[in-house]
C-alpha cells in the first residue's frame, strides 16, 4: 500500500506524495509510521494525503505531530495536501491539538490565528 510518488510543481523543487491509507489508527500505525519514515529521508519536501474517508486517532496524529516536528528540526518540510476534515478534523478537536497556532496552521492550512 506504500505509494510514494516524485512530484513536480511548476518552477518549485520536487516534493514526495505520500498518499496515505484509510485506516489510520493504532491497528495500522507501523504501517503510517513506515511510510512517512521513508519519505523523510529524501531531502524533498513530504506531501501527505489522508483519504476523505480516513478512520483516525491520537495514534495517528500524533505521529504525524512528530514527523512533523522532525522535519523541521532538520530544516525539511512535511505537509497535508489538502486541510483536515471529517473525522480527522474531530479527532484533532476532541485531542486538543488545534489550540496551539502552530498546529492549527499545519493540520487547517492557516495562518495559525483564530
Amino acid at each position: 500500500m506504500k505509494t510514494l510518488k516524485p512530484r513536480a510543481k511548476s518552477k518549485q523543487a520536487m516534493s514526495c506524495s505520500v498518499e496515505l491509507p484509510t485506516e489510520l489508527n493504532i491497528r495500522a500505525i507501523t504501517e503510517v509510521h513506515a511510510q512517512l519514515r521513508e519519505a523523510l529521508k529524501s531531502d524533498a519536501p513530504v506531501v501527505v494525503t489522508v483519504p476523505l474517508d480516513a478512520t483516525t486517532d491520537l495514534t495517528f496524529v500524533q505521529l504525524m505531530e512528530a514527523a512533523r516536528r522532525s522535519s523541521a528540526e532538520r530544516g525539511g518540510a512535511l505537509s497535508l495536501s489538502r486541510p483536515a476534515d471529517g473525522g480527522l478534523l474531530e479527532t484533532l478537536r476532541r485531542g486538543g491539538f488545534l489550540e496551539a497556532a502552530e498546529s492549527r496552521q499545519f493540520w487547517l492550512m492557516t495562518s495559525g490565528e483564530q
